[in-house]
Formats: structure tokens, C-alpha cells, sequence
């Protein structure tokens, strides 16, 4: 149940990661990572995304629970950091205007 619920949480910070993310740059931010980046230039961030995503969440379920537990925490924890400061930046950019 706990790894469900990680999952989901994963899965919704993803889509915030996406939406946060276009806004910045949207609004003349730039993205920081450079393997971001190079996949926005080729229009490939979004496909290897959802990649991404199915494999942590294939990982999480066939993981030992413990272990499924433990990354779901870890891939939150980061996406979740990702997203606060994706928030602070549009934040920092309507201060600006």
C-alpha cells in the first residue's frame, strides 16, 4: 500500500516536474541540467521521461517492499526538491517583472 501511494506521489511530481519546468522556461528561466537540456533541444525530454518513469515505477513493484519502499522515498524526495524549486523560481520571476 505504502509503494502505491509513493507511486502515485512519484507519478504526480513528474507531471508537476513537466509543467513547472515549461513555465520557467516559458517565462525566460533556463534549465539547469545539461542532459535536460540536450534532450529539449532534440525534443526527446518528455519520451525519455515517461521511460524513466515506467522503469523507477517497474523497479518499485518488483523490488523486495522494503526496497520498493525505500526508492519510492528516494525518486519523491528529489522530484519533490525539483519541483519546490521549480515554485520558487516562478516565484522569483513574478518578483522580477
Amino acid at each position: 500500500m505504502i509503494t502505491f501511494l509513493l507511486a502515485i506521489i512519484f507519478v504526480i511530481l513528474n507531471i508537476l516536474d513537466i509543467t513547472t519546468t515549461r513555465k520557467v522556461l516559458r517565462d525566460g528561466g533556463y534549465e539547469a541540467n545539461p542532459i535536460a537540456r540536450l534532450l529539449m533541444r532534440f525534443h526527446l525530454f518528455i519520451p525519455v521521461k515517461i521511460i524513466m518513469i515506467i522503469i523507477i515505477l517497474s523497479m518499485m513493484i518488483v523490488l523486495k517492499e522494503d526496497s520498493g519502499i525505500m526508492l519510492g522515498m528516494i525518486v519523491c524526495g528529489i522530484y519533490g526538491f525539483i519541483v519546490w524549486n521549480n515554485f520558487r523560481t516562478i516565484r522569483l520571476q513574478r518578483e522580477d517583472l
